[in-house]
């Protein structure tokens, strides 16, 4: 789930590193926006939180974030989870 100032949105995370992601969305977002952003992870019940995130760039139903700010603890758990889940 994600939000601005002029728009909610949801989307699918693809390619989830520490500094970022790849978003599935069907929502029209402009390059350079800045969000919110809550990423519902699968091993916990609450969102993971990114206070600040930014369009980096769009292709079709697709969009690059960059991470920004993110609080210790969900950077923390962020890390925790990608290294739990790496390939």
């Amino acid at each position: 789930m994600f939000s601005g100032a002029l728009f909610i949105g949801e989307g699918l995370i693809h390619n989830l590193s520490q500094t970022g992601c790849l978003v599935e969305c069907n929502r029209s977002i402009l390059e350079g926006s800045h969000m919110a952003v809550r990423l519902l992870l699968p091993d916990t019940a609450h969102a993971l939180i990114i206070e600040l995130a930014a369009v980096r760039w769009i292709r079709e139903e697709y969009f690059g974030m960059e991470f920004l700010k993110l609080p210790t603890s969900d950077q923390a758990r962020l890390v925790h989870f990608l290294l739990a889940h790496q390939r």
